[in-house]
């Protein structure tokens, strides 16, 4: 992408050197604009030796040649701002342009985010709010602020977000809100089904997959629910995802029941397991007075229960994580659950749960779309992103396409 940062005059400021650094070597075609305050906290020569182009700070600066802010505003395909302080923020909502960075802004038709970066008090201002408002209501994406230590050494809500967070907001800021108005139910991650407070049964499902889905579902506009089990705990998250955590499957299934009501489609991308102990015991047990055999019971099939109650009204999509014959295999779990659509993935040795290596298919109806072959040399990572973000492409057409959310 060719990307334009804005850097605002705030402490926060150093913290653009390490989107910009992040954003080059992704391989975008970054250009950065300053506020003359901003250029008192970081130098603009940190900002020309990691993009190789010129800043432009001043009005009449000319980084690109005449009219630099008209060549700049149709050159760029996003723009953010990192930090935005609230000055900045009330300027906008003003439309005043008093540096080349507002000019631009003015003339970019393009989507605009900000990341915002201030003192408690100042963020919760109620001038700073209808300045917000202002914005959001011009298109413009906020996103964050974080809670955490400010400047001043107070703990509040002010923080700038992560670089991080940031990339993945620009990376995504072009992507079509088909699935807005949606509300997506997802389950991820393995279920924890403890014998003892020490012991348990469980799989190497780490939750990427179905995170991927729901971060992506966000990206898209969608409201999204995440139903995730305990492996899922250390994984990115977009923030507007709304994270339930569970531990078992009967936890899992509590958890959806509560909110599948108000949902218009379910993706059940979690590793429940199958079994849990038929007692579980409050003390650890002596290894010398365990059984070698271990007593257990079926779970819930959640997905099974999502179909039986809501899937007259609302679309249910599954999983199949297959180690031999997964489109047949899921082809039958399909069937046998009244699914509207499965995806199939091969999983096992060195691929599918917690491995890089990945092939899946997406099968619905009598058709079989392949979406991951998980040829050598690609990313599995990409992989998955890719398998989430076709499944979400079949979701949105089909949601198009039905009359009331109903099929």
């Amino acid at each position: 992408m060719r990307i334009i940062v804005g850097v605002s005059g705030g402490v926060a400021a150093y913290k653009a050197c390490d989107l910009v650094s992040r954003l080059v070597q992704r391989n975008h075609e970054v250009r950065v604009l300053m506020t003359p305050n901003a250029a008192d906290f970081v130098g603009p020569l940190s900002f020309r030796a990691l993009t190789g182009q010129t800043v432009g700070i001043m009005t009449d600066d000319e980084p690109d040649g005449p009219l630099s802010h008209i060549r700049l505003a149709h050159w760029a395909q996003a723009l953010v701002v990192a930090p935005a302080t609230a000055s900045l923020l009330a300027r906008w909502a003003a439309g005043q342009a008093s540096d080349l960075l507002s000019l631009v802004y003015l003339a970019f038709g393009g989507p605009v985010l900000v990341a915002p970066a201030m003192e408690p008090d100042m963020w919760a201002h109620p001038r700073t709010q209808a300045n917000i408002e202002t914005l959001k209501g011009d298109g413009v994406k906020v996103i964050g602020p974080d809670r955490g230590r400010l400047a001043s050494g107070r703990v509040g809500l002010g923080r700038m977000v992560g670089p991080e967070e940031l990339v993945d907001a620009v990376e995504h800021a072009n992507v079509p809100p088909d699935l807005s108005g949606v509300t997506l139910v997802v389950t991820a991650g393995a279920t924890f089904e403890y014998f003892d407070p020490v012991r348990l049964m469980t799989n190497p499902s780490t939750g990427f997959m179905g995170v991927t889905i729901a971060n992506l579902a966000c990206w898209r506009g969608a409201r999204v629910i995440l139903v995730e089990g305990p492996s899922v705990k250390a994984a990115k998250v977009h923030p507007d995802v709304e994270r339930r955590p569970v531990e078992s499957a009967q936890d899992m299934l509590s958890a959806v029941q509560d909110v599948m009501s108000g949902a218009d489609a379910f993706i059940g991308a979690a590793a429940v397991s199958d079994f849990r102990p038929a007692h579980r015991l409050t003390h650890k047990a002596k290894k010398d007075s365990l059984d070698l055999q271990w007593q257990v019971e079926e779970n819930p099939d959640i997905i099974r229960w999502v179909k039986a109650h809501y899937g007259n009204t609302k679309w249910v999509v599954g999983f199949a994580a297959e180690t031999e014959n997964p489109v047949e295999n899921a082809q039958k779990k399909c069937q046998d659950k009244g699914l509207d659509a499965i995806v199939a993935n091969l999983v096992g040795t060195d691929q599918g749960f917690g491995y890089h290596s990945h092939q899946a298919w997406l099968l619905w109806d009598d058709q079989v779309e392949p979406l991951f072959d998980g040829a050598e040399g690609s990313d599995g990572s990409e992989g998955k992103v890719h398998t989430a973000d076709r499944l979400l492409n079949w979701l949105a057409d089909r949601i198009q396409e039905a009359s009331g959310w109903s099929h």
